[in-house]
């Protein structure tokens, strides 16, 4: 195989997995949310944040909010590119008090690799705390926030590894074989 062939191969590998990767938490993923401190309920877009059995899970949807507190202090959308967006839905620029969030997604095509912050400028007062429990689950923590302005938010990601489907990924192989079988029958 020429050294052409290889960086065509692995270019159009790269793109797959690319195109995979931008959607890591795709529309419909369900998501179910618990939290504990200063609320200890959280509600759901699928049950219109009506406080109710069950309203503690949800589809992410593209264009929605999917979740907010009992005590509506908090307000958390996702994203399918893996962004999560917080909210202070207090009307003021200071949240008192501790949120610990904790979110598990079911369904996902692969494992959650990280749990970072994206975007903190909103930011100017008390803590955030990130963390990844495990490959389905992550949780975040904020303790007395205080926000440049008032329903300010911040921005975190998650990150999915990359899993190509199984259909690109053989025909890839073929491809790849094909080239290598070309190559062989060559005459010298």
């Amino acid at each position: 195989m020429t050294p052409k062939t290889l960086v065509v191969a692995a270019a159009a590998w790269l793109a797959v997995t690319a195109a995979q990767a931008a959607d890591s938490l795709p529309a419909g993923t369900f998501i179910t949310g618990q939290v504990s401190g200063a609320s200890q309920t959280l509600l759901g877009l699928d049950h219109l944040f009506a406080d109710e059995p069950g309203s503690n899970t949800t589809a992410l949807a593209a264009d929605d909010l999917e979740f907010i507190t009992a005590d509506a202090q908090v307000a958390i959308d996702f994203f399918a590119d893996g962004r999560v967006q917080v909210w202070n839905n207090s009307g003021a620029t200071g949240l008192a008090g501790s949120y610990t969030l904790t979110f598990s997604f079911a369904g996902l095509a692969a494992p959650i690799t990280g749990f970072t912050p994206l975007d903190l400028t909103g930011v100017n007062g008390g803590s955030v705390s990130l963390q990844l429990l495990d490959p389905q689950r992550i949780s975040l923590t904020l303790n007395n926030l205080s926000f440049t302005e008032e329903f300010g938010s911040f921005t975190t990601q998650i990150a999915i590894s990359a899993v190509p489907e199984p259909a690109s990924a053989a025909l890839l192989g073929a491809g790849l074989g094909l080239l290598v079988l070309r190559r062989a029958r060559r005459p010298a």
